[in-house]
Order: structure tokens, then sequence, then C-alpha cells
């Protein structure tokens, strides 16, 4: 019987097959949790840009209610304003009062909503913009962006200045406080360090960057505005304003 001269099958997988195998899973794996990470960012920036909404539309409802705009919350724990007295806030750039207002108060992570009102506008407007101005034109809070060199421009100006500032600290979250009361890092940038600082008094909102070279720092906050435009028009079409 002749002898059989090829060499027996070798059964299962080589090193090399399995290392080929192990790299397109892990290739696949690292895309899967890549395309999981960029879901659940665009849902937390989707669910920001739905609560900055909802508490635009709870401060026009509480000030054609009440003709007033309400002050920032207690603290992160009591959502309540934190009003001195009936014509005066505790202070004027805070955290939104989420309880005063009926709602969460939450952005897409879970950290409280920031807010800053002009003092004017916290106690009965018809007597305080309207019988000093003679109109209701004028905020005291200025916001600023940047253009694509980088130089700064102003989105309001004398006689459309904002009354109100709503905003999220984004997902880096630097400056942002948790439901806990847990105030999170300092931000690094300049800009994002005046969004989150106590002057209240100056606001930027501008595309998001990652690069912390960039004029004015990394950012990503979301700010929201009234303008007050549209609060007269509202005040008007409720009958709180002639």
């Amino acid at each position: 019987m002749a002898p059989d001269r090829h060499p027996p099958r070798a059964h299962g997988f080589t090193l090399v097959e399995m290392a080929i195998v192990l790299l397109i899973l892990t290739l696949l794996a690292g895309s899967l949790t890549a395309g999981i990470a960029s879901h659940m960012a665009r849902r937390a920036e989707a669910a920001t840009d739905a609560a900055l909404d909802e508490a635009r539309d709870a401060l026009l409802g509480h000030v054609v209610r009440k003709g007033y705009f309400p002050c920032p919350a207690k603290s992160a724990t009591d959502g309540a304003e934190d009003r001195e007295d009936p014509r005066k806030c505790r202070k004027n750039v805070g955290l939104l009062p989420w309880a005063t207002l009926g709602i969460a108060g939450v952005d897409g992570w879970s950290r409280r909503l920031r807010y800053a009102v002009a003092r004017e506008y916290v106690w009965d407007i018809r007597h305080t913009v309207v019988g000093e101005k003679a109109n209701l034109a004028d905020g005291d809070i200025d916001i600023k962006t940047r253009n694509i060199d980088g130089t700064e421009l102003f989105l309001t100006t004398d006689g459309g200045r904002t009354p109100v500032v709503i905003l999220s600290h984004g997902a880096n979250g630097l400056g942002a406080t948790d439901q806990d009361g847990n105030t999170l890092a300092p931000p690094t940038g300049s800009d994002e360090a005046r969004n989150a600082g106590p002057d209240g008094r100056l606001f930027y909102a501008r595309s998001p960057s990652e690069n912390p070279g960039a004029p004015g720092g990394a950012f990503d906050d979301r700010v929201s505005w009234l303008s007050p435009n549209l609060i007269a028009h509202r005040l008007i079409s409720a009958g709180r304003l002639p």
C-alpha cells in the first residue's frame, strides 16, 4: 500500500486566523462604542435644548401671571426662589428656581440650569420698568459671541439688552452644580468662566469648541435668553401692559 503523501489537515483556527478575528472584533466593538457615545451625546444635547425651552416657557408664564420674574433658587436642593423682600432678590444670578416654576430645571446631564435676571424685572414690571423707563425696552444683561477669527461681537445692544438668561454648562459641566449641590471643577476657558461667574451681567453664546487654545477657550455651554420685545409682546397680549 502506497504511503499517504498528503500531510494531515489541521483542524480549528491557526494563531494568525485567531489574531485576525480578534482584530475584527476589536474594530467592531470600538465602532459600536463610538456610535453609542455619539448617540448618547446627541440625546443629552436634545434633552438640554428641550429643558431650556421649557424654562423659557415657564418663565414667560410666570411673568404673565404675576407681572415679574422669579429670583434665582435658594440652593441646588431647594428650588424655591430666594427673595429678600417683595421688591428684591438676595442674588440676581444663580440656579433656575425650578420648584417655583414647577419644572425639573436640569439639563441632559442632570445638572441644574443656571439663571440670571435683571434687578428691575423681579417685582411689578409696570412700576419698575414701564414707570421708570416709559417702555419695556431694555434689560441690563449683555450677550456676546465670537466671529470666525475670535473677535467678540455683541448679540445685544442698547435698547435690546436682555433681562433674563438661562444656560446649561454643557457636556463638560465645568462650573456646573449637580442636583446634590456639588459644584464641578471651574472652567478653564475665559468665556465659560464668565458664564459661571458671579457678575451675571455678561454672558457668552458661541459655537462649541474643544480647542483650549481657541479665543475664549474651549466652549460647550448652551445659552438661551429672552428678548425684551418678546416679553413686552406676551405682557401686552395678556393685558399686563397697555
